[in-house]
């Protein structure tokens, strides 16, 4: 069985590692809260109220020990995307489509579905594609010019893609 890759921009790697690094940081901080509250109640204090903030404690804490053995899990498994071609729809990019259907134009960011949950900030306008998602894979090695037909829930969904760019630095 082949081992699950997370492809990633370098930008969306680092973001990740420093959600990762944040996150540990916290997490230091909440074993500490929940040792200093093991500590007192070894001392006699047992009140409602140490009880109630252990138990939060302790659901934060595991909590946010799942969410750092995931981004631990796709750091360890990313490959860092480098665009083979400007001129078509690569992962990583920006894509300005016009919608035939409503008339308008659409930017997407397409990106890895892993990238996507660690994003922190999208600009106005744009929405975010999964590589994996129907969209995503339907545009994926698309040209400036190229028609491309999406099939969802509602029928077919028609676009053109007008522009390919880089995602801008924010």
């Amino acid at each position: 069985m082949s081992e699950e890759k997370f492809v990633l921009t370098q930008r969306g790697y680092d973001q990740i590692k420093q959600q990762l690094e944040s996150l540990e940081a916290e997490a230091r901080e909440e074993r500490s809260v929940l040792n200093d509250s093991l500590n007192d109640k070894a001392g006699g204090d047992d009140d409602d109220a140490d009880v109630a903030l252990e138990f939060d404690s302790r659901r934060r804490k595991e909590r946010m020990d799942e969410k750092i053995g995931y981004l631990r899990f796709v750091l360890d498994r990313a490959e860092i995307y480098e665009d083979p071609d400007p001129e078509r729809v690569n992962t990583g990019e920006r894509v300005t489509l016009w919608d035939f259907e409503a008339r308008e134009e659409v930017q997407l960011d397409v990106l890895s579905s892993a990238e996507i949950t660690a994003r922190t900030n999208v600009g106005p306008g744009v929405e975010d594609a999964s590589d994996s998602s129907p969209i995503g894979k339907a545009l994926l090695g698309k040209r400036v010019g190229d028609i491309v037909e999406v099939e969802t829930p509602n029928g077919i969904n028609r676009y053109t893609v007008r522009h390919i760019e880089p995602i801008p630095e924010d």
